[in-house]
């Protein structure tokens, strides 16, 4: 069964899950604070009974859409401890895949989840999120605990690792769910995974994967211009490039600051 009630094999979902479709779709079109338990019912196509048989307020609804959400995601984790990964970096690099896949494959869910923010821990659904996220906590100090003792992980709280691993995740994909990022969210597991390592180990990362390179060519466009402004003759020309020596950089600075001033005065 996925987050919103949907079962895996394709089938349409029961009623809970149409309720929460529904309710996901609502609050992603409106907002939060504009969708109504009346408009989330409409959606849905369940009669009121139905409904306030699942769910007897909005903030429930949120809430079971939450924990379903967290829960979706989650099981991509449980899997990949099953699977045993031999070292920190497949283990960092394999959570911080999946994040970046599940938020991919689940937009929506992923801007509510950001947008709700954190549930009150007091309520039904606080206390279910609460122990889903206390479980794969000590599943993964349990597999953590041979890295630790060997000196190959830092000694530090379950908070702080999930903050060093996802926290700069969470980051890009509020750019990338915006629209402000243009790349898929999967170009910046390199980078990520290799500064997650370095920071729960202690060590440096390793050297950047994909070097940037220095273009080599340029081109150039020269007008010849009449003191009307027109434009009389044009033409492009291709000339080889070199990198500028630092000084040669620091100097042209300098200049250019002289001349700003010199133009104040």
């Amino acid at each position: 069964m996925t987050s919103s009630g949907r079962t895996s094999s394709g089938a349409p979902p029961d009623t809970r899950g149409r309720i929460l479709d529904a309710a996901l779709a609502c609050f992603t079109e409106l907002g939060y604070e504009q969708t109504t338990i009346a408009r989330i019912r409409e959606r849905s196509g369940v009669s009121n009974g139905a409904l306030f048989h699942h769910f007897p307020t909005k903030e429930a609804i949120a809430g079971a859409l939450y924990v379903d959400a967290i829960a979706s995601f989650q099981e991509g984790l449980w899997e990949l401890l099953r699977r045993r990964p031999r070292s920190l970096h497949a283990a960092v690099r394999g959570s911080i895949a999946h994040q970046l896949e599940w938020i991919e494959q689940n937009p929506d869910s992923a801007r509510f989840l950001y947008a709700r923010g954190h549930l009150d821990w007091d309520g039904p659904a606080g206390t279910q999120l609460q122990e889903l996220n206390r479980d794969l906590a000590q599943a993964y100090r349990d597999w953590m605990a041979s890295l630790r003792d060997s000196g190959r992980v830092r000694p530090m709280s379950m908070l702080m690792i999930n903050a060093i691993v996802a926290g700069p995740v969470h980051a890009i994909a509020r750019r990338w769910l915006a629209g402000q990022l243009r790349s898929p969210l999967h170009a910046y597991l390199d980078e990520l995974a290799d500064a997650a390592c370095a920071a729960l180990s202690g060590t440096p990362s390793s050297v950047r994967r994909h070097p940037r390179s220095l273009a080599r060519q340029g081109r150039i466009r020269l007008e010849l211009v009449s003191d009307d402004g027109s434009v009389l003759a044009g033409g492009e020309a291709t000339a080889e490039l070199a990198p500028v020596p630092a000084r040669a950089r620091r100097a042209a600075a300098r200049g250019a600051a002289a001349a700003r001033a010199g133009t104040a005065a």
